[in-house]
């Protein structure tokens, strides 16, 4: 089996009892060789060898100097037990006991080069595993029902599971709970982990205009002086806008908390009431209400939605398959609905 080029990764092959290697010793067993002196490069020098039947075009055919193939050939002959090749005239000519072990050695890196090295395709249409998503629940409102569709039609075979996220549980839901990917809002997250940026969120301020019946964009005056239910993950009722506006030397009265964006807009509906949310959530055609959005009276830092992955799977086909999948699908919705309303 010829190889263009020589492979560079060195294999202690600990575990591998299931490759059987004729042995020099029949009483001799897998478990009684020393594995850690076998790498996958004396594979290729004997592979090499046994074709070209000369140390200096195996030499070249791998990229080693020829002291190097020698002494790879000098390690097969001792782990093996038997000299393997010997020289006629200008050629390496195979013994016996080359010519016994070649298959395997060619079958092993057969196995190396076809089924381990190369990542196999991904084809959807045929995956009947799952899809683990990590996200947000707002995000999971927006954007779940096109990623659940549309995974459905592409692999009609797949489960989807959502999973919540947040900062605190990001990691360990990728690296312990075979999470493929996480969406939401995320801090200091880890090296070993991708970032890709999916869209940047900004804040609105909504509210049933029928009831407070204000102008547009509403006034700070009329702001600061309407009940405000907010967003809290941690029962406080303030937030980063409230530090903003002791800034300015004014106060806000919140009446209502809650942890979940979708009683927002249930809330807000036929009260005296507003709120600051996020642009996807007051834009989303979830429900169909007729609150307002407008910009806030005041400036609000926007926030970056990203897709969180870890980098060892970051060539992993299916994962591939799922994270362009995820980032066209969120990037579009964003478009669209920014378009709509």
């Amino acid at each position: 089996m010829k190889l263009n080029k020589s492979i560079q990764i060195i294999s202690h092959l600990d575990n591998l009892d299931s490759f059987v290697l004729p042995l020099p010793d029949a009483s001799i067993t897998v478990k009684d060789l020393n594995w850690r002196g076998i790498d996958l490069n004396l594979l290729l020098t004997f592979d090499a060898l046994f074709r070209l039947k000369s140390v200096s075009a195996a030499s070249k055919e791998l990229h080693l100097g020829q002291p190097a193939t020698s002494y790879n050939l000098k390690r097969l002959r001792e782990l093996l037990g038997d000299p393997l090749f010997e020289r006629q005239g200008n050629k390496m000519q195979p013994t016996v006991r080359a010519h016994e072990v070649a298959p395997k050695v060619q079958q092993i890196l057969s196995i190396f080069t076809q089924d381990i090295l190369p990542a196999e395709q991904f084809e959807p249409q045929n995956y009947t595993g799952q899809f683990i998503i990590g996200v947000s629940d707002y995000a999971e409102q927006i954007f779940g029902p096109d990623i659940f569709d549309t995974l459905q039609k592409l692999a009609p075979q797949s489960k989807v599971l959502l999973k919540p996220v947040d900062s605190a549980n990001c990691v360990t839901l990728l690296e312990d709970q075979d999470t493929d990917l996480c969406i939401g809002v995320f801090q200091e997250l880890p090296n070993h982990l991708n970032t890709t940026f999916l869209y940047r969120e900004k804040h609105l301020c909504t509210f049933d205009n029928k009831v407070l019946n204000t102008k547009l964009p509403i006034p700070l005056d009329t702001y600061l002086n309407t009940p405000q239910m907010i967003i809290t993950a941690n029962q406080e009722l303030t937030s980063q806008v409230d530090g903003t506006l002791e800034k300015m030397g004014v106060k806000r009265n919140v009446v209502l908390g809650t942890t979940r964006f979708l009683t927002i807009r249930r809330m807000l509906s036929g009260r005296n009431l507003l709120a600051v949310m996020a642009e996807m959530v007051g834009r989303s055609e979830l429900i169909d209400d007729d609150l307002v959005l407008c910009d806030p009276p005041i400036d609000i830092p926007d926030f970056d939605i990203d897709m969180v992955t870890l980098k060892r799977d970051a060539n992993h086909p299916r994962i591939q398959f799922l994270t362009q999948l995820v980032q066209n699908l969120i990037q579009d919705k964003v478009r669209e609905l920014r378009l709509i309303r």
